[in-house]
């Protein structure tokens, strides 16, 4: 399985799938999965809520301004990875947009600048979204019809791993054009984590132009880690203070 398009290289290739494959937490050696605080790992928010309704949270999440809800956890991972500067944060509640069932908090990312010329700055995007869904069964087929589209947009060359610790999950890592880009998706009972990490820059490869401070494995084991708990904690918290869900 090939990593990048512009080199098309079993050596990339291999380096992608030997960097997503030796995780900590969220590997397969038998660590903790991400956010469980245990070796049961993550429950869905309604389980370990104790009681919640998937219409109810589909209702919910759907009338959120999402940065409201997720600003937190966007600073903290441009904080974390070491951005340059970040615009503005661009928020979008489902019902519009291409994806009109995301609700997306996302910005444009300088990640590294270059001294000598703004056009060699390694420049990306993080975007953070919650898909809510009416069932368990309708966020399984969302889930599953978001992977496929994203095998696509990768055309194939992609590396894959799966999450550990969700209902369900999978992280992806390739080069669709814009240099190397993360895509983890998880299931969350009725409704979906994305976070997507466009990192202008060839982080795989060893481009050397300027690139991003932070290595594949530091921007692997923060989203799986960190990111997508977190993101999930900030969810949890507002359904329980808007009564959705109670503590359980």
């Amino acid at each position: 399985m090939k990593i990048r398009n512009a080199t098309g290289t079993a050596a990339v290739s291999l380096t992608a799938l030997l960097i997503l494959g030796a995780c900590g937490s969220g590997g397969d050696d038998g660590a903790t999965p991400p956010g469980s605080g245990n070796s049961e790992g993550a429950e869905s928010t309604a389980a370990e809520s104790g009681s919640g309704d998937a219409a109810a949270i589909d209702a919910a999440i759907t009338g959120w301004d999402p940065c409201e809800v997720l600003g937190d956890s966007f600073n903290a991972m441009v904080e974390s990875l070491n951005a340059a500067s970040a615009n503005e944060l661009l928020s979008k509640k489902t019902g519009g947009g291409v994806l009109p069932d995301h609700a997306m908090c996302s910005t444009d990312v300088t990640w590294a600048e270059d001294p000598d010329s703004r056009a060699g700055n390694a420049d990306g995007l993080v975007d953070i979204s919650l898909v809510p869904e009416g069932s368990e069964e309708d966020a399984a087929t969302r889930f599953a019809e978001l992977t496929d589209g994203y095998r696509e947009l990768y055309e194939g060359n992609a590396a894959e791993k799966e999450i550990p610790g969700w209902d369900e999950g999978l992280l992806f890592l390739g080069d669709y054009g814009v240099g190397d880009t993360f895509i983890v998706l998880v299931r969350d009972g009725s409704y979906l984590i994305r976070i997507g990490l466009e990192t202008g820059s060839e982080l795989v490869a060893g481009g050397t132009g300027t690139q991003a401070d932070f290595t594949v494995e530091e921007a692997r084991d923060y989203l799986i880690d960190t990111a997508l708990p977190g993101v999930q904690s900030a969810v949890t918290a507002r359904l329980e203070e808007e009564g959705v869900i109670t503590g359980g």
